[in-house]
């Protein structure tokens, strides 16, 4: 239903208000995504701030280095990039204390609650090896920062929406003898 404005002024006073929210918002989201670039705070498959896995060598290393911050077992004999990714994804999602919501969108529906499926988790930051927990409250007082993803915890969405790197085709067995050491953890220092 269209609103019904008393004058031109009013209409136009409504319009440049709708427009200044508009930017308002879209200078938070630059803020934000400038400061999640300066951290380099990556989501899932990404190697770096906004950059997917391009190999599979690339892909395979961070769900490694995803598991070991999850505390799950490295690659498993005969697992392929596809079961890793799927087993790197599924830990996430049943991770504990971590801050993951797996029921984002939920709601009431005649006094019961109708699970959601939107999932929502703090980034990893590839140069520590760690989620963003512990968080540091003092510099980003918002909370840590999270990417979420809809109707991510539905269980068809991991088999509908992840793709292999152009280089396979998910389906090879990795070689547990080739893979690289991971790099170090850097522990927050305790004061």
């Amino acid at each position: 239903m269209k609103k019904k404005y008393k004058n031109r002024a009013e209409q136009q006073d409504a319009y440049r208000e709708r427009v200044k929210a508009k930017q308002e918002t879209a200078a938070e989201a630059a803020d934000l995504d400038a400061q999640m670039k300066a951290l380099n705070l990556c989501g899932f498959s990404e190697i770096a701030f906004d950059t997917p896995a391009q190999t599979c060598q690339e892909e395979i290393q961070v769900h490694r280095s995803w598991l070991r911050a999850l505390e799950q077992p490295d690659v498993k004999e005969g697992e392929t990039l596809r079961e890793l990714a799927r087993r790197t994804w599924n830990a996430l999602l049943s991770s504990k204390g971590l801050g993951v919501d797996a029921d984002g969108g939920g709601k009431w529906i005649e006094g019961k609650w109708v699970r959601g499926f939107d999932v929502f988790y703090p980034c990893f930051q590839p140069s520590k090896q760690h989620f963003q927990i512990p968080f540091d409250s003092i510099r980003y007082p918002g909370g840590p920062f999270c990417e979420g993803i809809r109707d991510a915890a539905k269980p068809e969405w991991f088999d509908e929406h992840w793709k292999p790197p152009s280089d396979c085709t998910g389906d090879e067995i990795i070689s547990i003898e080739d893979l690289p050491a991971l790099p170090p953890i850097k522990l927050k220092r305790v004061v």
